[in-house]
């Protein structure tokens, strides 16, 4: 089994990052297991930050998480015993005690931890990968997700699906199938619940078939997870960005981005200011539109926003009204997705949109909501 690892974990896969070619799929992380992380893109829209920011994934290849495994069991018989993680909320049966690992794996401006439980019996490996991408993954189409998974493991080991079909876990989704390279063979069950990502798998040797493959993909279920720990309260600071012409209050300091946009009307800058308190994520958006929205009716580039963000969330629009801020149009909406709950204010000053937006899981609502929009304010604008 020893080779077997040694040649997943030299595997390496290369895929384009966003922003580097047109239509990027993902990245790699240089670190100790290699991960794949894909990225969702579509066309762009008003909104595109926001979907690029909820779909930055990481769908993680199982198989890579097998480090330091221990010396072969043998042929013994194994022991089944049941093995629960209520941190990660699994239960499973594993032969004897998995050994466990964590391995912090670093996306863009965001880090994730993968813990990896696995178990060896003779040349067969069983294992179970759980990552948690907290708002990001909940506000992810979990279809979209998966597909990336399952082709990021396929890709990765240089294998070929031999079966797949769609399946369920209670309530979540999932994505049960078969591959094989041209040295292993790969039973894979992969399901996303809330954001967390649950990868099972039995690895072994081509021409080799585990008898209890289906003991333990069967074995699997999910468990209550309990609430993460208190953390330290929010500080909520006052933030003033003179060249975009506003300010707004933050929990904590926003991640600044500036990119690109092409559109039918031409290239836009769009700057975004992005900041998480814990699983829900705060963003204003501003985009300058120039001659682009010169003599256009506001309320009609309002509802191309607002049905652009519904759009690219995959949901459906809750509720909507129109506002105003000072003399100038907005329109405040809420729309629900499969899995995520967005909150959106959106202006239109002049010809620059401003957009204050708030994600978060449909299980846990921001109770900051109003706070964060009734604190964006537009302030004299400085030259850049």
């Amino acid at each position: 089994m020893k080779k077997q690892t040694e040649f997943l974990a030299r595997e390496s896969h290369a895929v384009k990052s966003l922003g580097r070619e047109k239509e990027a799929e993902g990245q790699v992380v240089k670190r100790q297991p290699r991960v794949l992380c894909p990225l969702a893109g579509e066309e762009f829209d008003p909104m595109r930050r926001l979907q690029k920011t909820f779909l930055i994934l990481c769908p993680l290849f199982a198989a890579l998480g097998l480090v330091s495994l221990a010396s072969a069991l043998g042929a013994q018989a194994a022991a089944w015993q049941p093995y629960s993680n209520a941190e990660d909320g699994f239960h499973a049966l594993f032969p004897s005690a998995p050994e466990t690992s964590k391995t912090s794996v670093p996306v863009g401006p965001a880090t994730y931890v993968l813990r990896s439980y696995t178990v060896e019996v003779g040349e067969t490996a069983l294992y179970i990968g759980v990552c948690d991408y907290g708002p990001k993954g909940a506000a992810a189409d979990p279809e979209v997700l998966l597909k990336s998974a399952k082709d990021g493991e396929v890709e990765h080991m240089s294998a070929q699906i031999l079966s797949e079909k769609k399946i369920a876990l209670d309530s979540n989704h999932g994505v049960e199938f078969v591959a094989e390279s041209d040295k292993l063979h790969f039973t894979a069950r992969v399901y996303i619940a809330g954001g967390v990502l649950y990868q099972t798998m039995v690895i072994s040797p081509l021409g080799e078939s585990f008898a209890d493959t289906a003991r333990f993909l069967d074995s699997f279920g999910l468990m209550a997870r309990p609430q993460a720990a208190a953390v330290a309260a929010a500080e909520w600071k006052p933030y003033r960005y003179s060249a975009e012409g506003f300010g707004a209050s933050f929990p904590s300091t926003p991640a600044v981005e500036k990119q690109s946009v092409p559109t039918d009307a031409g290239a836009f800058d769009l700057e975004t200011f992005e900041a998480e308190d814990g699983a829900s994520t705060l963003i204003a958006a501003v985009c300058d539109y120039g001659a682009g929205a010169k003599d256009k009716d506001p309320d009609s580039l309002l509802e191309n926003a607002k049905a652009g963000a519904v759009s690219n969330i995959k949901g459906h629009l809750a509720s909507e009204k129109k506002i105003t801020l000072g003399t100038n149009h907005g329109v405040a909406f809420e729309a629900d997705s499969e899995s995520a709950h967005i909150s959106a204010r959106i202006y239109l000053v002049g010809t620059t949109l401003y957009q204050t937006i708030v994600a978060s899981p449909n299980s846990a609502p921001y109770a900051d909501s109003a706070r964060f929009f009734d604190s964006f304010q537009l302030i004299e604008r400085s030259a850049k």
